[in-house]
């Protein structure tokens, strides 16, 4: 027989061992039955034949043994038996069963659900060919378009000419894509086939390098993508949609390649159809159309950047070529950006000029992920939610840790009877431990279950509908929900294993159930696991208490203007037709406009408000100022329209607002900061001076008339950075078109967003209306991730308070049970039922305060990784501390009286007539 055969029939005999004991039962008797004939022929008696037959052949179970031994595999057939007798075992429990499968599912289905979360936010790579060759030369979510002075340090942002210098270098790229740094919203209106109605719709364009598709390796459900020859002036305008745009607006047309798209009043030629997965390099929901860059002027309405060496607007992705690393492509990269700088410096550089070109480099990242900003804004909240779950799951194996140490004490008789009749301390051991993963593989199951539902939900409240990331039970969600269940079986099942394992054979055949003599210890193993379960509980509580201060310290920080009763509204003049040079008089209409509307207290317009999530810096020149040897001063740049301070709730200290009077024709005329006074001019009053912004450094030419109290426009978290407020009626740049609506009213102001919309329909109802909502709503949402820690920090520790207060309602309840004849006995030789109160309930605080002992210590040294996502209080707090402390003591004495009250009520002389 072949070695193969014969392992794949062991392996077979390992399955049908209830055929295969009865095949050897016959066999064995065959063999008995031919010695015994052949002892008959030889004379014997059939008595003495068969004694004989038997002292011939040997031991009949012993032959046996050997015999499964040699047809099959023993481990494997032990584990099988072993399984079968952990599930009659759990069969005859149902109680212990449900509480131990439910404790677990609840923390094995947290495990899995928060990792679930996290596989699709931070670890999901995009689905493109190879995506682990992909490499950005920036993962920051921030766009935008950057102009003036080449940028300092590492480059993040490029020009078109240094892209098409990069493009054509011998670098280890297979394909060097470029990206615009944003996406255009542009009028769509498709004509053609027989969804092709004529409407005119919004859309979102995203303008791309030719090589885009070809670089991120996506190639087209339905057509071509876009091609090199389609990024050229001279050729025909063309666009690849998304699969959402054409199911849902083209309703699936078979025949869209062909079909004309006006997108901006531009004629695009649609020549393909994305994939259905495919949302491009950044995680959110994809753009309607991808079109070249080179048509950048009719997508977005305003001069051409691609003629343009002072705009910095494209983001580059790279697709490494063959063997190449990213470091080497790091290096060639950087060094190719460095010729080009020397080149356009020429044969004699400024000293200035020469620190830039030795400092310029480009800081390659992964790309298998693409850009999130969900990445960067969860990724701390989510890492602590691992930490906090696995602390939940913890709990979890203590509290069925506990049921199995009690249920091993029950067993000691059983175990002693199966150590007398030869089973080894190893053998019991591990059939302790099979019925502890048995459990650990229920609770896993319903886990999952539980973490298919709950996943889904916990990441509805991080990601908006129209997100691409969505949760799945993949591999690897499956393969750490293994792991998990394994590790839980392991730890909450080897010390009632190895206890089991330690059972004296005399005393557990001869020991009563109780005993009025028993030894009493301060911390048995019952109150020690229960005490470990109190202090990982004030861990988290502690947790739960600074996330929620720190939310409430961000809350309640003054922002420096007043978020109440103020109603935001962005326009798009662009898609109306209006330019630079005639959207001041719409500007002028539209604020006489809704000033006039009954309920509105005063209204502005502006570039962006604050914590809107917008951001301008330009390069710029302050008078008087002298910049240090290395430093740039760049300004961010509020465009502001009249009573803009009013609106807001801003608080002027010097000078007066922009109003009316400064509109174009006018001195130019802009409000400053007190971050800007500070650093510019040391406190000194800086009315009357003069600043200059917008693109290279000019004359200052913006007198300063007003100074407004600092109010934080980004991350509340950071300290406020001089900021300048430009008048609005006086910009004839482009950026003038960029503009939101701020409306204070006198009541709800949600409740006016209708006449609104009606005031600037009067005006002009061409004009696209986008994004209304409340400051107060948008500030709120800045909070998103905080809040979210909050919420799930505080749930989990709930949570585990709980799970730590069932395992010592059931530990008090246990040690009463057992104590019941030293109850009765006490009673009966006169003690009060209040001692006995008195007795159980310090022996419950003498298990919490063990507990608060080791779980302070912990709770302090968990604060230290926490530190970085708190605000206006130290990991130390002492308040948090003791809340956290003060509500574990209740619980727990709550949790403990329930048990203890019972044992008041114990009948003297029933107790003792059970003993």
């Amino acid at each position: 027989m072949s070695r193969w055969r014969r392992f794949f029939l062991r392996l077979s005999n390992v399955f049908r061992s209830g055929r295969a004991e009865p095949e050897l039962a016959r066999e064995v008797a065959s063999h008995l039955t031919l010695l015994e004939d052949e002892f008959q022929r030889r004379g014997m008696t059939p008595e003495d034949s068969r004694l004989a037959a038997r002292r011939a052949f040997g031991g009949v179970e012993q032959t046996k043994e050997l015999q499964r031994d040699a047809r099959s595999f023993r481990w494997m057939d032990d584990s099988r038996r072993d399984v079968q007798y952990a599930l009659r075992m759990l069969r005859r429990t149902p109680g212990f069963t449900a509480v131990a499968v439910l404790t677990l599912a609840l923390g094995i289905g947290a495990n899995t659900a928060i990792f679930a979360l996290v596989d699709a936010v931070l670890l999901q790579t995009l689905p493109v060919r190879e995506p682990e060759r992909l490499v950005l030369f920036s993962a920051s979510p921030g766009e935008g378009t950057a102009t003036g002075n080449p940028p300092r340090g590492r480059w993040t942002l490029f020009s078109a000419e240094v892209y098409d210098f990069l493009r054509r270098q011998p670098l280890p790229y297979e394909s060097l894509a470029a990206v615009r740094s944003g996406e255009a919203t542009v009028s769509v209106r498709v004509g053609g086939g027989s969804s092709g109605s004529g409407r005119v719709e919004r859309g979102r364009v995203h303008l791309v390098s030719g090589n885009y598709f070809a670089a991120m390796g996506v190639d087209a459900s339905l057509g071509r993508t876009l091609s090199t020859d389609d990024d050229r002036p001279d050729v025909p305008p063309v666009a690849v949609v998304s699969h959402g745009f054409w199911k849902q607006r083209l309703e699936g047309d078979v025949a869209v390649v062909g079909r004309t798209a006006m997108l901006n009043g531009t004629a695009f030629t649609i020549v393909g159809v994305a994939p259905p997965e495919f949302f491009g390099e950044r995680v959110r929901r994809p753009p309607d159309f991808w079109t070249p860059l080179v048509f950048q002027p009719q997508i977005e309405l305003r001069p051409s950047y691609l003629e343009r060496s002072d705009a910095y607007w494209l983001s580059l992705v790279g697709r490494l070529a063959g063997r190449a690393t990213r470091v080497q492509a790091q290096t060639a990269t950087t060094v190719a950006l460095k010729q080009f700088l020397e080149n356009r410096a020429g044969a004699k550089p400024t000293p200035d000029r020469v620190r830039e070109i030795q400092e310029a480099r480009v800081e390659l990242v992964d790309g298998a992920g693409g850009i999130s900003g969900l990445r960067q804004v969860y990724s701390a909240p989510l890492h602590v939610l691992l930490a906090v779950v696995a602390l939940v799951l913890l709990i979890a194996c203590v509290n069925v840790g506990n049921l199995l140490l009690s249920r091993a004490a029950a067993r000691r008789a059983e175990i002693s009877i199966r150590m007398a009749l030869g089973a080894s301390r190893a053998r019991l051991t591990r059939q302790l431990l099979t019925e502890s993963l048995l459990l650990a593989l229920l609770g896993g199951v319903c886990g999952v279950l539980l973490a298919k539902w709950a996943a889904n939900l916990l990441l509805a409240l991080v990601v908006s509908k129209d997100s691409p990331l969505h949760v799945t039970l993949n591999a690897p969600v499956l393969a750490f929900t293994a792991g998990v269940m394994v590790l839980a079986g392991v730890v909450f099942g080897l010390a009632p294993a190895l206890s089991a394992g330690r059972v004296d054979l005399v005393s557990g055949l001869t020991s009563r159930s109780r005993s009025m003599t028993s030894t009493r210890h301060w911390l048995g193993a019952s109150e020690t696991l229960v005490a470990v379960q109190i202090a990982v509980s004030l861990v988290l509580l502690m947790g739960a208490s600074l996330f929620a201060r720190s939310l409430m310290n961000l809350e309640r920080q003054p922002l420096g203007f007043d978020q109440d009763h103020v109603l935001l509204a962005r326009i798009n003049p662009r898609l109306a037709g209006y330019t630079a040079t005639n959207v001041n008089a719409l500007y002028r209409t539209l604020y006489d406009r809704l000033n006039a509307l009954p309920g509105v207290r005063s209204a502005t317009l502006a570039r962006y408000s604050p914590l809107g999530g917008g951001s301008s810096i330009n390069a710029s020149v302050v008078e008087g100022y002298a910049p240090k040897q290395t430093e740039r001063v760049s300004l961010e740049t509020i465009l502001v329209g009249p009573s803009y301070p009013e609106t807001l709730g801003m608080t002027l200290r010097q000078g007066r607002p922009l109003g009316l009077q400064d509109g174009l024709g006018s001195p130019k005329a802009g409000m400053v900061n007190e971050a800007f006074v500070r650093h510019f001019f040391s406190d000194q009053n800086p009315l009357g001076r003069h600043f200059g912004v917008n693109g290279s450094p000019g004359p200052a030419d913006i007198e300063i008339v007003g100074v407004l109290k600092d109010a934080q426009f980004h991350d509340p978290k950071d300290e406020v950075r001089p900021v300048v407020f430009t008048a609005l009626l006086q910009d004839a740049s482009q950026f003038s078109l960029d503009c939101e609506i701020e409306v204070r009213t006198a009541g709800d102001p949600a409740a006016a967003s209708n006449e609104v919309r009606g005031a600037i329909a009067g005006v002009d109802r061409t004009v696209p209306i986008s994004d209304m909502t409340t400051l107060r709503e948008q500030v709120a949402s800045t909070f998103n991730s905080q809040r979210l820690a909050a919420r799930f920090v505080s749930a989990f520790g709930g949570l585990a308070v709980l799970l730590a207060c069932v395992g010592l309602y059931g530990t008090v309840a246990q040690t009463v049970a057992r104590r019941t004849s030293e109850i009765g006995l006490r009673l009966a030789l006169g003690a009060q039922r209040l001692d006995v109160l008195r007795m159980i309930l310090l022996d419950t605080l003498v298990v919490v305060i063990a507990g608060l002992v080791a779980g302070i210590p912990a709770a302090f040294g968990a604060g230290r990784f926490v530190a970085s996502q708190l605000y206006g209080l130290s990991p130390r707090d002492p308040l948090s501390l003791a809340f956290a402390a003060g509500l574990m003591t209740v619980v727990a004495a709550i949790a403990g009286l329930l048990p203890a009250r019972r044992a008041t009520k114990v009948d003297p002389l029933v107790a003792l007539r059970c003993e």
